[in-house]
């Protein structure tokens, strides 16, 4: 890793527990940029563009970053009362369809250079695009998730192929238990929080199951491959396949559980796992890992949660061109090509996916080309937010063993009542 990043990662460690500014020289002219910590940034690459932006434009910067939660709980009320204090803001995926129709946003159509989004990845261009055919954001953040595991492990106990199904990551977890090579199968992030209700997405997609209809109309108290997927998340909590502490783990600490060996299998990477797997500040078991599509309920079904964020431009902001040539800089090729080789980010550009110098460092992105033909966003839903107030409680009070997993699908129907679809 470059050196420098390591000072500037000093920095951004602050940002781990609460939002933090981090300041830039101003210059005669400058913007406030705010979104969340990206879960790989762990040497301050996203701070160093941005400081090169500065220095090529000569626009100051100052960028404020932090958990997600922490971050949108700044972002939500700012935006939603017209304030200004922001010139580019987090523009999350769960978001979308809450914000068309605001007015909140500026569209960037307007700043769009000829062919801008020629070569984006189409549904990370379509998801932005909102029902007036406008374009409100860019993806700073391809957030798929990939299944990644402990191919050493699996040789030890003699394990020849990753598990192609639930049922067999079960099967390989207890022989690898009764191995000793192992203690747990899978190190869940199932704390309370916003990312346990991403995770019920996940678990649900790979069993075949609905949250909601096309409409929005509530699916996951009736649709029985969605009751089997709390059921199997339940079962590998009571059974011990999960690590029981999972219900206390963020993604940050139950991606450290994997890198330290203390884990066989992680269902939901982030891209960036990898190229952390090798770094020995970070990691017990470099060489040790591989990645394969994700298992499902049955042989043949495949599914993954794709989560991007993008950069949007508030509608009141004052500094709007600035703001649009931050987005422009920060999302471009070579932006992309710069945060791929520092932290192994996604491209958003399809071109980058057979780069020569890129795929030479990431060989195994060519195992990431295959998962992708199945990655599925969150639940489109103006009423999201409520969803997860109310879903984390109840998914978690299930994990738990406080409620059966229908009791506590049921118990989500009724705290929705007022968002249900009229017969």
């Amino acid at each position: 890793m470059n050196r420098r990043l390591v000072l500037i990662g000093l920095i951004l460690a602050v940002a781990l527990a609460t939002p933090a500014s981090i300041p830039v020289l101003a210059q005669d002219e400058s913007i406030t940029v705010i979104f969340p910590r990206h879960e790989a940034d762990l040497v301050g690459a996203y701070a160093a563009r941005a400081a090169q932006f500065q220095s090529e434009t000569g626009i100051g910067v100052t960028i404020i970053q932090g958990g997600w939660e922490q971050i949108a709980d700044r972002i939500l009320p700012e935006i939603a009362t017209g304030g200004s204090a922001y010139d580019v803001v987090e523009f999350d995926n769960s978001w979308v369809a809450e914000w068309c129709g605001t007015g909140w946003l500026a569209p960037l159509d307007e700043f769009l250079p000829e062919g801008f989004t020629e070569g984006m990845i189409p549904g990370l261009v379509d998801l932005f695009t909102c029902p007036d055919d406008q374009f409100y954001g860019v993806v700073w953040n391809n957030d798929t998730r990939f299944f990644f595991y402990n191919e050493a492990m699996l040789s030890e106990a003699g394990i020849e192929a990753p598990p192609s199904t639930w049922d067999e990551m079960v099967a390989q977890t207890r022989t690898l238990q009764d191995a000793g090579v192992v203690q747990y199968g899978v190190a869940p992030f199932w704390s309370q929080e916003w990312s346990l209700i991403n995770d019920f997405h996940f678990w649900v997609y790979t069993f075949g199951g609905e949250i909601v209809d096309e409409a929005g109309c509530f699916l996951w108290n009736e649709d029985p491959n969605t009751l089997a997927a709390l059921e199997f998340m339940v079962q590998m909590q009571a059974e011990g396949i999960a690590d029981p502490a999972g219900l206390t783990y963020n993604q940050a600490a139950a991606q450290n559980v994997f890198l330290n060996g203390r884990a066989a299998f992680m269902p939901q990477g982030i891209s960036g796992l990898m190229a952390y797997a090798d770094d020995p500040e970070q990691s017990t078991v470099p060489g040790q890992l591989a990645v394969g599509l994700v298992p499902g309920a049955e042989e043949g079904l495949s599914a993954t949660l794709t989560l991007p964020e993008a950069y949007a431009i508030p509608a009141n902001s004052q500094h709007k061109e600035a703001a649009w040539q931050f987005i422009e800089y920060m999302t471009s090729r070579e932006s992309n090509i710069f945060l791929a080789k520092e932290i192994g980010v996604l491209p958003i550009w399809v071109d980058l996916y057979t780069d020569e110098e890129l795929t030479a460092l990431y060989p195994f992105w060519a195992d990431f080309s295959a998962q992708l033909e199945t990655a599925r966003g969150l639940s489109t839903l103006t009423w999201y937010g409520s969803f997860v107030d109310i879903a984390q409680i109840e998914v978690h009070a299930a994990l738990a063993g406080e409620k059966t997993p229908q009791e506590a699908l049921d118990a989500m129907a009724d705290g929705l009542a007022e968002f249900s679809c009229v017969p």
